[in-house]
């Protein structure tokens, strides 16, 4: 398969968590995005900001992808001796 390309311009959407999944046919589900924002009455509220249409195998890729850029080491939290200093 060849590199992705963007042939045209796409906005990104800022989203904080998955709201819903729903299985719409035999391995093909509607994944809905919210991100969070103050209601008019001063409360939070999730706003649904984008839903794609993909298959299980889409959703598994996404996951391991988004856990594989996620991943910090101990060097990271901690340090290169390995020991957390507080302050």
């Amino acid at each position: 398969m060849t590199d992705m390309v963007e042939p045209a311009v796409i906005m990104d959407t800022f989203v904080q968590g998955v709201g819903r999944v729903e299985e719409i046919s035999k391995n093909l589900f509607r994944v809905s995005y919210f991100a969070n924002q103050r209601a008019y009455d001063g409360s939070q509220e999730r706003v649904c900001v984008a839903k794609f249409i993909v298959t299980f195998e889409t959703m598994l890729a996404m996951s391991q992808a988004t856990v594989k850029h996620t991943e910090i080491s101990d060097e990271v939290l901690f340090g290169p001796t390995g020991s957390a200093a507080v302050n």
